[in-house]
């Protein structure tokens, strides 16, 4: 009778325990569906410069009630922004796969310069950097007050 009654709890502790983890994880993806800042939207560069000046001028409009008049303003302006962020776009695609170039050619002449051991150290540094390794954590960027953390903490000691 013991055993029964201290399976029967153990199990619901099990339960409990991986009801509420799944629970978390159900919020985590909530918060992400509910972000929808154009930035964070990556369908907004299959759309062309119509579209998204369109989408925009609906959203602002839903907020700030516009006349005729000033939606048409408004949309020539969202317009304007959005071909120019689309060629803005298009630039930084050319400069980085120039940029890719230029590394990759530079890499080559490291190998002619290195010894075998040499490169073979340089491709364990490279991997480690594209698993993020020499990052710093992403969330540092946003606490406040880094600064004055990483000054030294010497007191002053002149007058």
């Amino acid at each position: 009778m013991k055993k029964a009654l201290s399976l029967a709890v153990l199990f619901a502790g099990i339960s409990l325990a991986t009801f509420a983890q799944e629970h978390k994880e159900i919020d985590k993806r909530l918060i992400k569906k509910e972000r929808k800042h154009p930035r964070m939207v990556k369908k907004m560069e299959k759309q062309t410069p119509e579209e998204i000046a369109k989408l925009k001028t609906e959203r602002l409009d839903k907020q700030l009630k516009f006349t005729d008049a000033q939606r048409n303003e408004v949309y020539a302006v969202q317009l304007e922004q959005a071909e120019k962020a689309a060629a803005h776009r298009s630039e930084m695609k050319t400069l980085q796969g120039k940029w890719r170039e230029e590394m990759k050619g530079s890499q080559d002449k490291m190998k002619d310069i290195l010894t075998a051991e040499q490169q073979e150290q340089m491709k364990e540094r490279y991997a480690e950097q594209r698993k993020g390794k020499f990052r710093a954590p992403k969330k540092e960027f946003r606490k406040r007050g880094t600064i004055e953390r990483s000054s030294p903490d010497t007191e002053n000691t002149q007058g």
